[in-house]
């Protein structure tokens, strides 16, 4: 039982903390953010946060402070919408599979094209 209302709270959170950041200034200029999944300690009192930034290093380390700087009023802000007892604390972590994942498929992508020139030029 308390592992599904774990998981509602942890979607709850997820979809509540995408709902503030959009109100938070320069959020999405100059690379743009997305919440990728949230985890929720078993005791409730942290929620580790993940994001992937399109955009440069210099976008990730700008959207990195940007977050961090406004963790507070973000739990403020879930503390008076969801009238829970206690809102765990806040730690936004990068989530870097969607840049792996685009390095494996060059990686298959170059496979791909070197196996298609051996087709082309058969050895006999």
């Amino acid at each position: 039982m308390a592992v599904k209302r774990n998981e509602r709270l942890k979607e709850l959170f997820l979809q509540q903390i995408n709902l503030e950041l959009r109100n938070i200034n320069g959020i999405n200029a100059n690379g743009i953010l997305t919440l990728t999944g949230a985890d929720l300690s078993k005791d409730g009192k942290t929620l580790h946060v993940f994001y992937s930034v399109l955009g440069t290093a210099d976008d990730r380390a700008r959207k990195e402070r940007i977050l961090n700087a406004n963790v507070r009023e973000i739990r403020t802000v879930l503390f008076k919408k969801l009238r829970l007892r206690t809102v765990p604390e806040i730690l936004f972590k990068f989530d870097d599979t969607p840049e792996q994942a685009a390095h494996i498929e060059d990686i298959f992508s170059k496979i791909r094209s070197e196996h298609d020139k051996t087709d082309e030029n058969p050895r006999s």
